[in-house]
């Protein structure tokens, strides 16, 4: 992949977040810089960083999807009533090894999300 000064840009914010942004949320903090960029260049330039493997792109049961910037092994948590995407500071289990003596496959990596109330919701239910 060619360098572009947008998927760097791109990058940065990704990094920088912890929040796991949508498309939409990636698009209006380069506007801030660079008014004409398209939504269908972030769009572009985030299938490509995914497909690369520089970006992790996480799809909810809200029909949204958020972007991970952080490629290292490491789980996330969906809130089933806000929809926000949280990582977890837990030790990702080493069960690649274990699939491939199994089930007789390699194995590339794997994901693991958890659904559930975020701590948030369930207080403010009260």
């Amino acid at each position: 992949m060619n360098y572009s000064k947008q998927r760097e840009t791109m990058m940065r914010i990704l990094r920088g977040s912890k929040t796991h942004p949508t498309a939409q949320e990636i698009y209006a903090e380069m506007r801030k810089n660079d008014p004409k960029i398209s939504l269908g260049t972030v769009y572009r330039n985030l299938a490509q960083l995914t497909e690369k493997g520089s970006v992790v792109r996480i799809d909810t049961k809200h029909e949204c999807v958020h972007y991970d910037g952080c490629t290292d092994p490491h789980y996330h948590f969906i809130c089933d009533s806000c929809g926000k995407v949280y990582d977890l500071d837990i030790e990702p289990i080493d069960m690649d090894k274990r699939v491939e003596e199994d089930f007789d496959c390699k194995v590339s990596g794997h994901s693991l999300i958890f659904y559930g109330i975020c701590s948030s919701c369930r207080n403010s239910s009260n």
